[in-house]
């Protein structure tokens, strides 16, 4: 067949030579197509996965472009060159994607010169994401196939797709360490806070304030890289542990609490009022008879003091609700997933596993990590720990589920600073509807 194209009566030695080498010329432009998919295990009736479309094929080199070594400029001209093929080649087996385009209308469109555009083309070429067969001038033409075939791209969009994924993972993992380190941090200044300065000069503590100093910075927690950064995560992790551990065995302290001791569940949601008592005022006077109609005797006042009708109203919190927020007892309230994430940081239920665990819960809640630290801000990280355990444990309940709990939370932060917030009340009606 290739005989019939290039033969003509050779009426001179040069003709000949023009012929084979025309010959010379397809042979080895043919083997060099045989070659490259024979390298990129080409099948032509491959097509896109089910659901697929061009605008799929677009918006995956859009995102994942940097990794395969494009610039944002090669990007652009990329997808538009993808956008001026035909949708239908893409989601059909068998069909080639192509570009007929002539380079100086589509790089007047692209407001670049010919010779930019024809750079990204050899570029895309070395790459393997498109084949260029084109006349010996350049030139493309749609009536016979000439132009710039994305069949490459179309035979390896599923690895694209899975170098998507991947990138996704790694992206929403680093997400997640950098709140992680965040939370770290703020252990470790509440941490530090509590020393006293005879404390600042042991010299366990000033290792572990020289270790602290040396923690990167949270704007450059993402150059780290994945493996850097969980490493960081890991070792601040017990640095917040050694440090803790130093302070219980200092035999000084700041002689004040922590932050968060216990502070949240004796919070009291009732103003009490002043009380002023109504009970008159006995004189008693020389020279004058003695006085026989006390209301009552002792200090006590009488019967009908306003005093003694608010006594009981004045209490403290009951003592038997305070074995409800050890943690152990909010293990056994929280669901089964908040129990999960609990036992994959830790295996002993403790209150920093518990934070842990809140934590390692924003994401599948859908709470945005801005609501959590406006919660630790606002209530300490132990109280807004109660309040996500307590709003992932009433995502089944049976009268008034949770549907956002992203929303609940930050409405729960606003009702705290309006001194609304009644976290006791919620954990024993949690309780009730446990069984417990």
């Amino acid at each position: 067949m290739f005989q019939d194209w290039f033969y003509h009566p050779p009426d001179s030695q040069t003709s000949k030579n023009r012929i084979c080498a025309n010959r010379r010329i397809l042979h080895r432009r043919l083997v060099q197509r045989a070659e490259k998919d024979k390298e990129m295990n080409y099948s032509p009736q491959v097509a896109l996965p089910q659901g697929m479309t061009r605008r799929d094929v677009i918006a995956v080199i859009s995102e994942i472009g940097p990794d395969l070594n494009l610039s944002g400029a090669a990007v652009y001209v990329l997808t538009k060159l993808l956008g001026s093929t035909n949708d239908k080649d893409w989601t059909e087996p068998g069909a080639a994607p192509t570009f007929y385009g002539t380079q100086e209308t589509m790089a007047e469109r692209l407001h670049m010169t010919a010779r930019q555009l024809r750079s990204h083309e050899r570029n895309f070429e070395r790459k393997n994401i498109l084949v260029r067969d084109t006349k010996a001038n350049g030139a493309r033409e749609a009536g016979t196939g000439r132009g710039l075939l994305f069949t490459p791209l179309k035979a390896h969009f599923a690895e694209l797709l899975a170098m998507r994924d991947e990138k996704r993972a790694v992206t929403k993992r680093i997400k997640e360490l950098k709140s992680l380190r965040s939370v770290r941090l703020r252990r470790m200044k509440e941490a530090i806070a509590r020393l006293t300065p005879e404390a600042l000069e042991d010299d366990a503590v000033a290792s572990v304030l020289a270790r602290f100093n040396a923690w990167p910075r949270s704007d450059r927690l993402h150059s780290l890289g994945l493996d850097r950064l969980e490493a960081h995560v890991e070792a601040a992790t017990e640095l917040c542990i050694e440090i803790e551990e130093i302070i219980e065995n200092l035999p000084d302290s700041s002689c004040e609490p922590a932050e968060t001791f216990r502070s949240f569940i004796q919070e009291d949601n009732k103003q009490t009022s002043s009380v002023i008592c109504n009970a008159s005022v006995h004189e008693r006077s020389a020279g004058k008879p003695a006085h026989s109609n006390f209301l009552r005797s002792g200090p006590s006042g009488p019967d009908i003091c306003l005093e003694n009708k608010c006594e009981v109203e004045s209490g403290v919190i009951n003592p038997k609700l305070e074995a409800l927020f050890e943690p152990e007892q909010l293990f056994k309230l929280a669901s089964s997933d908040f129990q999960m994430a609990l036992r994959i940081r830790s295996n002993q239920i403790t209150k920093e596993a518990m934070i842990d665990a809140a934590h390692d819960m924003l994401s599948p809640l859908g709470i945005n990590y801005s609501a959590w630290r406006s919660a630790c801000g606002e209530m300490g990280r132990l109280g807004a720990t109660l309040c996500v355990l307590i709003l992932d444990a009433n995502r089944d309940h049976p009268q008034t589920p949770v549907r956002n709990a992203g929303g609940a939370l930050r409405g729960m932060i606003r009702a705290h600073k309006r001194g609304n917030l009644n976290l006791i009340g919620s954990v024993i009606g949690l309780q009730r509807r446990r069984g417990y």
